[in-house]
């Protein structure tokens, strides 16, 4: 009777250990698809997910006229570049990279390629209202908006900054 109980006490612990196993890997691996990759749609479970790609700019018509009240001065252009690398306020570098032509490193987790802000004739192209614009609204699904963690002024300071990355091409 002893052995039955110590068999069954046994047999109870490898079942509990065996589905505690299980669940953890299935918890593991939908942390890694949800890392790596955002699935979530607000139609339901089981939808599709949305597809941003195409998604572009939802800028105002008179974007190019709005006029840039920041100096781009030296301490403006380190405030930006400050804004520009830090995680909590523009986290750009996470997408466009340190010098602008985009994080390598980033790409496998990006729904598309971000723009180069290193290239010259594509900076110059713009006003900074238009950048300004760009930044603060961004693209649904693509670029967030910075207007959600950064000021006005902050935003101001990042064109300043950004515009230091445009190069002539080599």
């Amino acid at each position: 009777m002893q052995n039955n109980k110590l068999i069954f006490v046994v047999l109870a612990l490898f079942v509990a250990t065996f589905a505690i196993v299980i669940t953890s890997a299935g918890q593991n691996a939908n942390r890694a698809t949800n890392r790596n990759s955002d699935t979530r749609s607000i139609s339901g479970a089981g939808a599709p997910p949305q597809d941003f790609s195409k998604n572009t700019w939802n800028l105002p018509d008179d974007a190019e006229k709005t006029r840039n009240p920041v100096a781009s001065t030296p301490e403006s252009i380190a405030k930006g570049k400050e804004l520009y690398l830090e995680r909590t306020k523009g986290n750009c570098v996470y997408c466009h990279g340190e010098n602008g032509t985009g994080n390598e490193a980033s790409m496998p987790n990006l729904r598309r390629k971000p723009a180069d802000i290193s290239n010259k004739e594509r900076m110059t192209s713009m006003t900074d209202g238009e950048v300004f614009w760009k930044i603060t609204k961004g693209i649904e699904g693509i670029m967030p908006a910075g207007e959600k963690r950064m000021t006005e002024e902050e935003r101001w300071h990042v064109v300043n900054y950004i515009r230091t990355l445009a190069k002539d091409p080599k």
